[in-house]
């Protein structure tokens, strides 16, 4: 049953389409996988460029070639893996605030840089809870849309926008100090030493961070596999009692090809762990496709807990920057009476007249854009 926020039907999933919130806390002893967004750092503006809470469910697209229908007026925001962005046949913008009017369709391509596309829609996706959280598990058919990745004219429900007194208009952008992961793929990747480091000699540790390594095509929301020189275990002694499992865990299994988990791994794992990605650069690690290079470094704890309290101070509280007012009114056409604001966003395109209604649609040219809104 179709609710009055609204609904959108999924045109296309692309190749692997989900619902997901920061994740399902709380439940890992019970043997449940935590799940969740990979690259927390999009998914959080994603959602403040709505206004949403940081909770609040979205879509996860896995290499894009995703299109979705909106039967009403919406306000969306695309962030992550750099994609062609379309409203209909309208380029826009990622990291951005957009309106998109009832009836038209948004448009994500495969990406030239990153794997991981977020759609946050104002009001978030209404799905029950499980456990306290929306994510899907595929893995065990737990959460998000009847836990199962999304397919072809599958129907979502919008819910409520929060009232809040941060209500981002149309034109709104991320910080552009803020690093975005899809970008950030020639650094070493950060990490402090695993619960068993002490399980590899100084020969196997030297060959872990001197090493650059290939991430497999096998790679998915488990785990990010790793190609490249093996890191052998003291007595090739891999195997330990199983122990609980973490975001950014490098696991050693015994064919020696580490294995960074991921949001979708499992609760306990037996295998040793050498080394821990520090949570700043897990959105840089999830980014990185396929064939793509990674290479480590040590750093110690105090430094990784100070990059882990920036990092969250940075992706909550960092202002967002508003379009510059250039000019506002209010006049009256036909007995209607419209609010008209002129905003100069970060890129402009053409109005269109959609139901008698004026909108403005964001391309990528550096005019001034007009939005007219009804005031009945």
């Amino acid at each position: 049953m179709l609710n009055e926020n609204g609904h959108i039907e999924v045109t296309s999933p692309g190749s692997l389409l989900t619902v997901q919130d920061t994740g399902r806390r709380g439940s890992q002893r019970f043997g449940v996988s935590v799940s969740g967004v990979l690259d927390l750092q999009a998914a959080t503006i994603a959602n403040r460029l709505v206004g949403n809470p940081p909770d609040s469910a979205m879509l996860e697209a896995t290499f894009g070639n995703v299109a979705l229908t909106f039967d009403k007026e919406t306000k969306v925001a695309v962030t992550g893996a750099t994609s062609d962005l379309y409203i209909d046949d309208f380029p826009m913008p990622l990291w951005e605030t957009l309106i998109i009017p009832a009836g038209e369709t948004l448009s994500i391509s495969a990406p030239s840089s990153g794997l991981y596309s977020y759609v946050a829609i104002a009001g978030g996706i209404d799905v029950p809870k499980v456990l306290g959280s929306r994510s899907t598990h595929v893995g065990s058919s737990l959460g998000g849309f009847e836990g199962r990745a999304l397919s072809q004219r599958d129907v979502l429900l919008i819910g409520t926008a929060s009232v809040t007194p941060i209500r981002p208009r149309a034109g709104t952008t991320a910080p552009q100090d803020l690093l975005r992961a899809c970008d950030d793929n020639e650094r070493r990747v950060r990490v402090i030493p695993g619960p068993q480091h002490d399980a590899f000699d100084d020969e196997a540790q030297s060959t872990f961070f001197s090493s650059t390594f290939t991430i497999s095509n096998v790679t998915n929301r488990q785990g990010a596999r790793l190609e490249g020189p093996t890191v052998p275990a003291i007595d090739g002694k891999h195997d330990i009692v199983s122990d609980p499992t973490y975001m950014g865990a490098v696991q050693v299994p015994s064919d020696g090809n580490p294995i960074v988990l991921l949001a979708d791994r499992q609760p306990t794992g037996g295998y040793a762990k050498i080394a821990s990605v520090i949570s700043a650069d897990l959105p840089t690690v999830v980014q990185r496709p396929p064939g793509s290079e990674i290479a480590f470094e040590l750093t110690d704890l105090n430094m990784a807990q100070q990059e882990a309290k920036e990092f969250v101070d940075r992706i909550h509280h960092e202002p967002l920057v508003e379009p510059a007012r250039i000019f506002s009114t209010n006049l009256e056409v036909n007995g209607e009476a419209y609010n008209v604001e002129l905003v100069h966003p970060s890129s402009v395109g053409s109005e269109r007249d959609v139901d008698g209604i004026v909108y403005a649609s964001f391309g990528q040219t550096s005019e001034s854009v007009a939005t007219v809104e009804s005031t009945s």
